[in-house]
């Protein structure tokens, strides 16, 4: 409700001429809007019926407010609605309130000079735009509401095409084509599926948007259980690079990138892959890895159990040490596989004597029946070190559960 106003007696008189006479001026301040700064989006976006119709509505809401009845507010509501749907923008929207409130007083300041009472007139000025500001306050949050209403009704729309597309129900032609086109990614260049974990909620890809639209790449997203995935659309070819670079740079989790693809029919067998280019990397970890990047580590991530029987086999007895013993032997290996196995590179490291790199290592041949010096018995206690990363454990204990 508008606020009450106390009027004077005369000047209520003055207002209640003008309410009687609100067709003609609805006429006058309709003609004046459309030819203001705002009139080209005023006359192509609204029609000439719709824009007097909310003149009408609202003059007669403010013209009834300064008789000092407390007046509802929904005719501004209405009019802010309205303009948010046609795409109107919000200045024009403000403009006419404002246009509107001159307008009144310009006819109220005439009959006032013509009747000597300006006196009583410039005690109610206040109170007058004090009206127009709730009016026009009003409409703008109606506005604000509308648009905010639409972004998420756009965001959904949006959610489901890309849905579509990734379930593979867009089809495998011109429709998954026409999609694309619809979300804005029909360009040039290949494209990506990316698959970013979420862990508590957080953000895993935070200012990635910015990130890939500075290089040139396209980009939507949606949100799913436990994972943020994108279709990323790139310029050229030797983009796909780029891409991973800069989603490393963003992630705060396990993120997977598939392999480049030249059609959107082909998104649902991409976002497989990217699901499983994030199991590539370690729990816990953050990071981001493209599918194939690393066979062993697909292979481990293709098949848990098979990893898990791998590591059991592979590691023996050392599965039944203490678990800092256990961590103490598989953080040496893996440094030495690091050091590409140089045992003085590995001690310098590790901070300690290559004799101790040397030690571990005989320990672990001793409790799997494997020494890193045979070939076979190497790629075998890699493949297996890899698995128990993997799994998330940093013993082969935690592999044996996975």
């Amino acid at each position: 409700m508008t606020t009450a106003l106390g009027a004077d007696a005369h000047i209520t008189e003055l207002v209640g001429r003008l309410l009687a006479s609100v067709d003609p001026l609805t006429d006058e301040l309709t003609a004046e809007i459309l030819s203001g700064e705002h009139q080209y989006v005023e006359s192509t976006l609204l029609s000439h019926e719709q824009l007097r119709d909310a003149v009408h509505d609202n003059l007669r809401t403010l013209l009834t407010a300064l008789q000092g009845r407390p007046t509802s507010l929904d005719a501004p509501r209405a009019a802010g609605r309205l303009k948010a749907e046609r795409g109107i923008p919000l200045a024009a929207l403000l403009h006419a309130f404002r246009l509107a409130g001159r307008f009144i007083w310009d006819r109220l300041l005439v009959m006032a000079v013509a009747e000597d009472s300006t006196t009583e007139l410039l005690h109610m000025a206040s109170g007058i735009w004090v009206v127009i500001d709730e009016c026009s306050g009003a409409a703008a949050e109606a506005y604000r509401a509308t648009v905010e209403e639409q972004s998420r009704r756009d965001a959904a729309a949006r959610s489901v095409m890309l849905t579509t597309l990734l379930d593979g129900s867009a089809g495998n032609g011109a429709g998954a084509w026409e999609t694309v086109r619809v979300l804005g990614l029909d360009r040039q260049g290949p494209f990506l599926v990316v698959c970013a974990e979420v862990n508590d909620g957080t953000e895993p890809l935070p200012a990635v948007d910015a990130r890939l639209r500075s290089a040139g790449i396209g980009s939507e997203w949606i949100q799913q259980i436990g994972s943020r995935v994108g279709l990323l659309a790139l310029p050229n070819e030797h983009a796909a690079t780029t891409a991973a670079e800069q989603l490393a740079r963003s992630a705060v989790s396990r993120v997977g990138v598939s392999r480049p693809f030249a059609s959107p029919a082909q998104a649902p067998s991409a976002w497989r892959e990217a699901q499983m280019a994030a199991q590539c990397l370690p729990p816990g970890t953050d990071g981001a890895h493209v599918y194939g990047s690393s066979p062993i580590a697909l292979l481990a991530a293709a098949s848990p159990d098979i990893a898990a029987e791998v590591t059991r086999t592979v590691f023996g007895r050392l599965r039944d040490l203490p678990e800092p013993e256990q961590t103490l032997l598989l953080d040496t290996l893996e440094t030495w596989f690091t050091a590409g196995g140089s045992t003085t590179r590995a001690a310098e490291r590790l901070h300690c004597h290559r004799n101790t790199v040397l030690y571990r290592l005989n320990q672990i041949a001793a409790l799997t029946g494997r020494r890193t010096t045979d070939a076979d018995s190497s790629a075998e206690l890699y493949i297996a070190l890899r698995a128990v990363r993997l799994a998330g454990g940093t013993g082969p204990r935690a592999a044996g559960r996975a």
